[in-house]
């Protein structure tokens, strides 16, 4: 600590009484960026969703990195006097993703999801996900626990005529005539 500011906090009269807890108490009201850091800051939440955004499917890494910094920001938000609530961070998280990696999610948690229920038993239509699921299966689309992933990684060898070549077993695409011949042939 540089000397000026030890003399500066030296000064307090809650350093004098020796109480920390005051002490801590002065150095928030001295400084309120240290009260907006405990709390979580929506404009540094929206900042890291800007700087992430069109995250796809194929990018595991790049949501992982988001992930882990978006909740540790977005859990401090919610922590009592909260900042905001569940239905915006999902909204953030999940206008962060590009829009193909949003459609595939929707349809994952509107089969899939665990609706949220008030205290009647009723689903929560203006916020129907907790964010820790939306998260969740976010994170199950890109890890290999999908199509996507193993499409991602398997083998595609063509053939002479452009095709894939099946003998590779590698992934076969049909024009839609052949695929209506053999749609008939089953």
């Amino acid at each position: 600590m540089d000397a000026d500011i030890h003399d500066q906090w030296t000064s307090f009269e809650e350093y004098e009484a020796g109480s920390w807890n005051w002490f801590l108490e002065r150095l928030k009201t001295e400084y309120p960026e240290l009260t907006t850091e405990e709390q979580g800051n929506m404009d540094n939440l929206r900042k890291l969703c800007r700087e992430n955004a069109g995250i796809n499917l194929l990018e595991e890494e790049r949501l992982m990195s988001f992930k882990r910094r978006f909740v540790y920001i977005a859990q401090k938000c919610l922590r009592l006097p909260a900042v905001t609530g569940n239905r915006e961070l999902v909204e953030l998280f999940v206008k962060t993703l590009d829009s193909a990696f949003q459609d595939v999610l929707n349809s994952r948690l509107s089969i899939q999801g665990t609706l949220k229920v008030d205290t009647q038993g009723r689903s929560c239509i203006k916020d129907p996900y907790d964010l820790d699921h939306v998260v969740q299966k976010a994170v199950e689309l890109v890890s290999g626990k999908t199509i996507v992933q193993a499409l991602k990684h398997m083998p595609v060898i063509l053939s002479r005529n452009g095709k894939v070549d099946p003998d590779t077993r590698g992934l076969v695409y049909y024009s839609k005539e052949e695929s209506v011949r053999k749609v008939e042939a089953c």
